[in-house]
């Protein structure tokens, strides 16, 4: 496993509160028991998939409103 993947997977982990191995346990499991990638999601599933998306993200800094203005992004532009 490379170190930076490591490294990714202790922290999403430990913001979850588990154990590295316990969370590799959650992954798998999860992974195994999703059985049609390609049917459509129902509202349960979805809801479920967006709140796994947003666990830990109340850590991550919140952006200026300046930051998210079209010329503060494009600054190498005129």
């Amino acid at each position: 496993m490379l170190p930076e993947t490591e490294a990714s997977l202790h922290a999403q982990a430990e913001a979850r509160g588990l154990q590295l191995k316990e969370y590799l346990e959650s992954l798998l499991s999860e992974q195994a028991t999703r059985q049609d990638r390609g049917r459509p999601l129902s509202f349960e599933e979805f809801e479920t998939e967006l709140d796994a998306l947003a666990e830990g993200s109340e850590k991550m800094p919140v952006l200026p409103p300046e930051a998210l203005r079209r010329e503060n992004m494009y600054e190498d532009r005129d």
